[in-house]
């Protein structure tokens, strides 16, 4: 249950969104204009899956230090 709460609230954050669709967009225009392997897709949607947890995690502890002073 943890995790569906998790899910949902990294999906409803607009700042995911836009980085994802923007992330979507180059992948293909790379698919259909470069010829770049699949992994090297895959390497990127992790990398900036991988950004946005951090992202996440440290605006959350900023939100809470700021509740705290």
């Amino acid at each position: 249950m943890k995790v569906l709460r998790w899910i949902w609230a990294y999906l409803k954050d607009w700042k995911n969104l836009l980085t994802h669709t923007i992330t979507g967009v180059l992948i293909l225009l790379a698919a259909f204009y470069l010829p770049v392997k699949p992994v090297y897709r895959i390497i990127i949607l992790i990398l900036v899956v991988g950004f946005n947890v951090v992202r996440m995690k440290m605006a959350k502890k900023k939100n809470k230090s700021k509740l705290l002073d």
